[in-house]
């Protein structure tokens, strides 16, 4: 969309009229009608005036694509339900991916190390707030990411040293957070 019907599309969601915005601007109506027909292209300081008066982005005014405070009320309504709607779809994935995971583990003859692990992990998700969960997540999640990481030739060890010396002091932290630790006890 051209810049001047922006101008004239914006103008009228907000219900002015050309002679009203042309008076807010100081210009003349003819001239507005001229920018919103593409007749003429407006200074940088005429599109600063243009967005500050209209109540909008610069981004709306030139490109038609809205920034979150050019959205009215029922646009953020609808982005908030499209953004949990997108949130329940992922979060249906992750639970189906967890159940099949379940599933298999108790089809499984497990040794009796990985037994007492996984019950370790139920008692502590149920004893723990969303921020120790949380927290435990992310250090797995870089433990797998990093897993294999010491065996690929091409990966820096000093790098992978710093690396792991960095997540022990971070998984001591959550420790002694955890366990409500303090050294001075």
């Amino acid at each position: 969309m051209a810049l001047g019907e922006n101008i004239k599309k914006i103008r009228k969601e907000k219900k002015i009229t050309q002679q009203e915005l042309a008076k807010k601007m100081g210009i003349s109506r003819s001239y507005l009608g001229d920018l919103e027909n593409n007749r003429y292209n407006p200074s940088s300081k005429t599109l600063e005036m243009l967005a500050k008066k209209l109540g909008v982005s610069m981004l709306y005014l030139t490109t038609g694509k809205k920034t979150i405070n050019d959205l009215n009320e029922d646009e953020l309504k609808e982005g908030f339900n499209q953004v949990r709607k997108n949130f329940r779809k992922s979060n249906d994935s992750v639970n189906a991916f967890v159940e099949r995971k379940l599933k298999a583990l108790s089809n499984s003859e497990l040794e009796f190390t990985v037994s007492q692990y996984l019950a370790n992990i139920l008692i502590f998700l149920q004893n723990s707030d969303t921020e120790d969960i949380r927290t435990l997540g992310a250090i797995i999640a870089q433990l797998n990411k990093y897993k294999e990481s010491g065996k690929d030739e091409n990966i820096n060890q000093d790098e992978l040293l710093e690396f792991i010396e960095g997540e022990a002091e971070f998984f001591k932290n959550f420790l002694k957070r955890y366990y409500s630790y303090d050294e001075g006890d």
